[in-house]
């Protein structure tokens, strides 16, 4: 009959056992040998399944069993499940659940005492798997007071399991549940850890990645490195035909193509994840009425469904599928609910993006008048300045520009100087650049405040107007031809040069763009300029302009060329600065606008 019991210290073999097997008894040194082993393995191990394995092998060095299995219990402590197994069959190790007091080892579980069978045939407790095996061991493993799990041992034979076995055994499961313990912590932090760093990598990339569909495909990729899975992919929420439209799919080969049939709310696990906006997590897709089977060449035996939702708006929802069952835990469904909130913002964002696209695209016939128009609104020729040369060289990355430039007379004996940066190109900058014009235009006639404050009173004004994503870098300079100095400030434009004989110096004034944020102030500077001297005003064009290697041309190109020109005229030196910039960039097109303003003193 089966016997169940607690043995508190490693005795001598009984003599009947002895004598019914070959092996020789278990002396206490090598029980402790094995037991250090086993601890020395675990925590060496980089994860459980590896050491667990060793585990296996330094035992068998021991009691030759026939099977070898440890059972952990899941997150609820309900089932169960094996951890890694030796002698049974694949198909048992992977779905074979066993319930607290269910079989021998549920039985060990929920009594928290070692159970040996002598003889399995005459235990109705015993449940086949399909290995044959004469006598069973069942050991708690029981850490902190908690029970984890199961050490199970399976002999060839009845009688196979001696009173030193169950000693050894027993006194090794109270040293490998804790040992179990340790590695399953230490991997949890290393998991949250590898967690945090995916979802900064995938937040960080999903801020820079506008294109929808390289956007899920990349979530994709990311995901895989912490769940595996056999398809993941993205249904999108259509407004108009209130539908969920099968969006991408990718599996372990990569994108699926197929026919795609869109899904109501409700309907199948991801449209019921869409109708309750929660995580549907279902370990056995086979057990749950709601599953709809969709892909006809996968055989899907567990899902997990994250509602992607943006300000209690749905986007979709993003779907994972896997041919194991129980193949997601918990933990997959928390850091998928955390990186869903992320992804549908960026879906979101993405979405806005390409429609704003499409909206510019419907603006290409109008390009031709509208780039005349913007020629229109910039100065057709430099200010006439007894005493001073203004040069300007201008050239548009696109049809239209977001680089500005303007003179404006400013009281008398003085004249105004802007150079302006709108963030961003095309259309929607060019607009905003033509707005800033007008603006600047407005503060000019209505007054003749120093450049600090305009740049003030511009960036209050447009922080009221709202433009989201909108700013501007500019530096608003006066020149007083009656002192021949320059008063200037700047709001994110590069630094000014000043160039005197063969010497180039950098003026050190920056500022926050126009727009960003309310409550801005500038600082200004003043600079006097001799016969000779030579300033320049330039947007970030100029020194971003890249090479085939992506190497700028930077502030040292445009100091090395300053140099090489200062004894030129103002028009000399804005041309060969845009000829220098253009030489650099070699055949590229040029990635940025680029403006220059050259302001020079000669005798009057």
């Amino acid at each position: 009959m089966p016997t169940e019991q607690d043995p508190r210290s490693l005795a001598v073999e009984s003599p009947r056992r002895a004598e019914t097997r070959a092996r020789p008894a278990c002396e206490p040194h090598e029980a402790l040998a094995c037991v250090l082993a086993v601890n020395r393995e675990l925590n060496a191990a980089g994860d459980l399944e590896t050491g667990l394995k060793r585990v296996a092998e330094i035992i068998r060095e021991y009691v030759p069993y026939q099977t070898f299995a440890v059972l952990l219990l899941d997150d609820l402590g309900r089932e169960l499940r094996f951890a890694h197994a030796e002698g049974f069959p694949q198909e048992v190790v992977e779905h074979w659940r066993f319930g607290m007091g269910q079989g021998i080892v549920g039985t060990a579980a929920s009594t928290r005492k070692t159970v040996r069978v002598d003889d399995v045939r005459r235990d109705p407790r015993y449940i086949s798997a399909a290995t044959p095996v004469g006598s069973e061991l069942a050991i708690p493993l029981v850490s902190n007071e908690r029970i984890i799990g199961v050490l199970e041992i399976g002999g060839p034979e009845p009688d196979f399991f001696t009173d030193d076995d169950v000693q050894l055994l027993t006194f090794l499961g109270e040293n490998l549940a804790g040992a179990i313990d340790n590695v399953r912590l230490y991997q949890n932090m290393r998991q949250q850890a590898r967690n945090f760093s995916l979802l900064h990598e995938v937040t960080r990339e999903l801020t820079s990645i506008l294109d929808r569909r390289e956007l899920v495909h990349r979530v994709a990729i990311l995901v895989r490195r912490l769940i595996d899975y056999d398809l993941f992919s993205v249904l999108l929420w259509n407004e108009q035909t209130q539908l969920l439209d099968p969006w991408v799919a990718f599996s372990k080969d990569g994108p699926r193509t197929g026919e795609k049939v869109p899904m109501p709310l409700g309907y199948g696990l991801s449209g019921t994840a869409a109708a309750l906006r929660q995580p549907v997590r279902v370990p056995n897709v086979q057990l749950d009425p709601r599953y709809v089977r969709l892909q006809d060449d996968l055989e899907v035996a567990s899902e997990l469904d994250i509602p992607l939702v943006f300000k209690d708006r749905l986007i979709g929802v993003l779907n994972l599928e896997s041919t194991r069952f129980n193949a997601f835990t918990n933990q997959h469904q928390q850091l998928l609910s955390t990186l869903g909130s992320s992804v549908a913002i960026a879906l979101e964002n993405a979405r806005l993006y390409e429609q704003l696209q499409r909206d510019e695209r419907k603006l290409e016939t109008d390009l031709s008048t509208a780039r005349e128009m913007q020629k229109q609104l910039l100065p057709k020729s430099t200010p006439w300045v007894p005493g001073l040369q203004i040069a300007v060289g201008y050239e548009p990355a696109l049809h239209l520009a977001g680089d500005f430039y303007d003179f404006l007379p400013y009281g008398q004996d003085r004249v105004a100087i802007a150079v302006g940066d709108v963030a961003g190109k095309a259309t929607s900058a060019a607009l905003f650049g033509t707005l800033a014009i007008g603006m600047l235009r407005e503060y000019a006639a209505e007054s003749r405040v120093g450049p600090s404050k305009l740049l003030a009173e511009m960036n209050r004004k447009l922080r009221k107007l709202g433009f989201d994503n909108r700013f501007l870098a500019m530096l608003f300079a006066v020149y007083d031809k009656t002192t021949r100095r320059v008063t200037m400030a700047n709001s994110g434009l590069p630094y000014p040069f000043v160039v005197r004989g063969r010497q180039v110096h950098r003026i050190d004034i920056g500022g926050v763009p126009l727009g960003l944020f309310e409550g801005q102030s500038y600082e200004e500077t003043e600079i006097g300029l001799a016969d000779g001297d030579a300033l320049l005003i330039a947007s970030d064009g100029l020194e971003e302009s890249l090479n085939e290697s992506s190497e700028e041309f930077g502030p040292k190109g445009v100091e090395a060329t300053l140099r090489r020109l200062a004894p030129g005229t103002a028009q000399e030196i804005s041309h060969g600065l845009l000829q220098a910039a253009r030489h650099h960039s070699g055949s590229g097109a040029a990635s940025d606008d680029r403006t220059i303003v050259v302001l020079k003193a000669i005798a009057s």
